[in-house]
């Protein structure tokens, strides 16, 4: 082993649905170096349940460095405890931290005893040429897009200009034990693909266009299909999650993508597609319908919020009317719609979030298919937003593993940007919300059975407090909370 590459564990708790992805921010990185001659180990924390084992005898021999990928979250306190853990047997050897945390707040992370190196931004160019430094001992200020430590200093280089991702090689998969990550949906085994990077809109509440800066970058049709013939050919699998920010941000290499897919006739299903609500009212139905012979089964939407207020606040550039419009265009098509809310957004009343909590019950109304997630809104450092929840009195963190409390199934114990009312509603819904519509009885995916039955008995009384805002003894809430059940559920 000459680098080792250790992706925490993002949350824990009991999963109602197996939802495991591909290890990206360290996989990514990782194929340059391997296609040069390095011999990599990566250990994934969440999709190995045998990570430990693993991670203790990849201790038994001195890489050239460690790197370290974590979002803002728990995720960072896992990411601190691996690093700690090698740097008591290897202190000479660098911890190289990256991911979009460390992208997002460099300076910080590197504040942290353990960590001496951060990469800011796209890692494949930067952390290659990182390890080529450390390997032969040469200077670090040569490096573009790095955060370091130097006589007790922290130093920074200029930063890197983003890669062309089309002329990228394909993933190292053999990196990984592919079957860890084989999710079963629709029938089929799918794995998670990522055909381009960046996002053109303003969402303030979103850490993309802090850290890719509005940029939008993306595989030709041809080379997507080619990447998508590989995994088939090699790993048997015939369904994808595609992990686009937004797949639709052209329009032309979208449809020419699914138009390669069918002239190509892969045979395959795809099982996530990241869409906006206004994208879906521009489409035709020539489009839909070859989505449909392409093997597409599901949408990802985001709408966030029911409040007309609220989707100004955050810039989302989208309106109720249009959610509706699109959830009505959809429902005679054999697409599953999954829709994503977020409640306890700065300033966020009672009655907006009643208006988020009508509107998901009538796009399930119209259109029987469709499933919702209610998730928590978090403050990401960096983002339009996190200032706004800053100037209601939010205490910023000032150590890195104090982040960890971010968390989009919580709510923040310093959340200022809210209301006491407001934050007892969310804190008392969030549970009973998940059983709104078809998502623990949905046939697209392995749900435990037990869950299934146990969702179909509760699913009345979580209807009645949700429809009614009524969280008077919520004892279930509570218990779930205590044992640390149901992650997240989408």
């Amino acid at each position: 082993m000459d680098i080792l590459l250790f992706n925490p564990a993002p949350r824990s708790g009991f999963q109602a649905h197996r939802r495991v992805e591909l290890p990206l921010s360290v996989l990514c990185p990782a194929t340059p170096l391997d296609r040069l001659g390095y011999r990599v180990k990566i250990v994934d924390q969440f999709a190995n349940p045998n990570w430990e084992t693993e991670f203790k005898e990849a201790l038994e021999t001195k890489p050239v460095c460690m790197g370290v990928t974590s979002m803002t979250g728990p995720q960072i306190l896992r990411a601190i405890e691996a690093s700690k853990a090698f740097k008591q047997r290897y202190p000479d050897v660098p911890v190289v931290w990256g991911g979009i945390h460390a992208s997002l707040l460099p300076k910080q992370t590197l504040e942290n005893p353990y960590i001496d190196i951060v990469v800011v931004g796209e890692g494949e160019a930067t952390f290659t040429e990182l390890v080529g430094a450390i390997q032969g001992n040469f200077p670090l200020k040569d490096i573009a897009g790095i955060y370091y430590k130097e006589n007790g200093e922290i130093r920074s280089t200029p930063g890197r200009e983003f890669i062309p991702i089309d002329d990228e090689p394909p993933l190292s998969y053999h990196l990984l034990d592919i079957d860890l990550y084989r999710r079963r949906l629709f029938g089929v085994d799918h794995l998670t693909f990522n055909s381009s990077r960046g996002c053109t809109f303003r969402c303030s509440f979103c850490w993309d266009p802090v850290m890719h800066k509005r940029q939008w970058r993306a595989m030709s049709p041809e080379t997507v299909v080619e990447h998508l013939r590989r995994i088939i050919r090699d790993y048997g699998i015939r369904g994808f999650l595609f992990s686009d920010d937004h797949f639709f941000i052209d329009m032309k290499r979208a449809r020419g993508i699914i138009e390669e897919i069918v002239r190509s006739e892969l045979d395959i299903v795809i099982s996530k597609l990241q869409i906006r609500a206004d994208t879906i009212c521009r489409m035709d139905e020539d489009f839909l319908e070859l989505m449909v012979r392409a093997g597409v089964k599901r949408f990802t939407v985001g709408i966030e919020s029911g409040s007309p207020r609220v989707l100004d606040l955050i810039k989302k550039d989208m309106t109720v009317e249009q959610a509706i419009a699109a959830n009505r265009k959809l429902a005679p098509y054999p697409i599953v719609p999954l829709y994503l809310f977020m409640m306890g957004m700065p300033s966020e009343t009672p009655d907006e979030l009643r208006q988020s909590i009508e509107l998901a019950d009538k796009l399930i109304e119209d259109n029987p298919k469709a499933s919702k997630t209610f998730n928590i809104y978090a403050p990401y450092p960096g983002t339009e937003l996190y200032g706004m929840a800053l100037e209601h009195g939010l205490k910023e963190p000032e150590r890195l593993e104090d982040w960890a409390a971010f968390n989009f199934r919580s709510v923040h114990k310093d959340a200022r940007w809210i209301t006491p009312e407001t934050k007892k509603l969310i804190e008392n819904l969030d549970f009973p919300l998940m059983f709104l519509g078809s998502n623990f009885t949905n046939p697209v995916r392995r749900t435990n059975p037990i869950v299934v039955s146990l969702a179909k008995l509760y699913s009345p009384v979580a209807r009645y407090r949700v429809r009614n805002m009524d969280v008077r003894f919520p004892l279930e809430s509570k218990i779930v909370k205590a044992l640390g059940l149901f992650a997240r559920q989408d």
